[in-house]
């Protein structure tokens, strides 16, 4: 590896792994935390502002790992199925990010109305699995090609 792929690599394959670090958090705290993120209103708490942060890392990670293997694939010419579906992936993680926002902002707005949320929290849930599993496999494919 030359020393300008190690600047480039490096950042992302550190980003990956607080992405996934974050990505974790935020499952663990939307429960946890849930009537400091949802219930209470007026002031941020430390865990409102470490769910925004980590929200923050996974949307760099997302358009830095899509262009990554974008330009990666675009240098040796052609794109292998696996790249492929793993753009296919990045771009819905990318979309999906848009859902978690909005099934959040439903929770919390049905919670104040005393309204049942389980479904919202089941499809919250199921997109960030798909996050997280995403995160997961860009993971390995940077550690693979580019640490190991």
């Amino acid at each position: 590896m030359t020393k300008n792929n190690k600047i480039i690599y490096n950042p992302i394959s550190l980003l990956s792994i607080f992405s996934v670090i974050f990505l974790i958090y935020i499952i663990l705290a939307l429960i946890i935390y849930k009537e400091q993120v949802f219930i209470e209103r007026g002031t941020i708490s430390t865990e409102e502002i470490f769910i925004i942060i980590g929200f923050g890392l996974i949307l760099i990670f997302n358009i830095g790992s899509f262009c990554q293997i974008l330009w990666v694939s675009s240098k040796f010419g052609k794109m292998n199925i696996s790249e492929k579906l793993t753009l296919l992936l990045g771009g819905f993680c990318l979309l999906l990010l848009f859902g978690e926002k909005t099934m959040a902002d439903e929770i919390g707005r049905e919670y104040l109305l005393g309204w049942e949320t389980s479904g919202e929290w089941i499809i919250l849930y199921v997109f960030l699995t798909i996050q997280l599993f995403y995160h997961l496999i860009i993971l390995r494919i940077f550690r693979k090609q580019y640490i190991a």
